[in-house]
């Protein structure tokens, strides 16, 4: 096989859920499984979690992000290429992601650009909510606005007309998460 055959894009069945850090992703995430979806849980979450540091020692550690942020983009490619593109499924982020964390930490992403093969279906970003501190976010809401932008950036600059999912800031969380929900569900499959 040629470089070029091995390079082509690979049209999945996929959806992505992408945002900033704090903006639901896990919850809607965690409500189209609950309706029957197949969904990928978010690598970087558990990347991180299975690493041990905390907050403060990540947000102190420019280094330290740096290896994280690389540790996660291996673990993401290596799940995306473990799945069946044929497959509609939902991902809890996705490669292209990593665009935008490894731009914040000054890092090269031409090789992230390059190894992006899979098109993914649909790309829904969701709005941002207020910063919710969980035991592994470091970032601040500024940082959070930050890398939310350059994921928007991230995608489109690989084609993708990300659907921008609002937050429909309301009283009764449950309200929320149905409307937002109900953007994801409709449309083509």
């Amino acid at each position: 096989m040629t470089d070029e055959v091995d390079s082509a894009p690979i049209r999945t069945a996929w959806s992505v859920i992408t945002g900033p850090p704090s903006a639901g992703k896990t919850t809607i995430i965690e409500a189209l499984a609950a309706r029957g979806h197949r969904v990928v849980p978010e690598t970087a979450r558990a990347h991180i979690a299975d690493l041990g540091h905390t907050p403060a020692e990540i947000a102190a550690d420019p280094a330290l992000q740096a290896r994280i942020q690389h540790g996660i983009a291996e673990r993401q490619r290596q799940v995306e290429q473990a799945l069946d593109p044929r497959e509609p499924l939902v991902l809890d982020r996705a490669l292209p992601d990593s665009i935008a964390y490894f731009e914040q930490l000054a890092l090269g992403t031409d090789h992230l650009f390059a190894g992006a093969r899979w098109r993914y279906r649909r790309v829904f970003f969701l709005e941002g909510l207020a910063l919710e501190a969980d035991g592994l976010r470091f970032e601040d809401a500024g940082l959070a606005r930050a890398i939310g932008a350059s994921i928007l950036d991230a995608y489109t600059q690989l084609g993708y007309t990300p659907v921008r999912i609002p937050t429909f800031r309301r009283k009764d969380v449950g309200n929320a998460v149905a409307a937002r929900l109900s953007i994801i569900l409709s449309g083509p499959p």
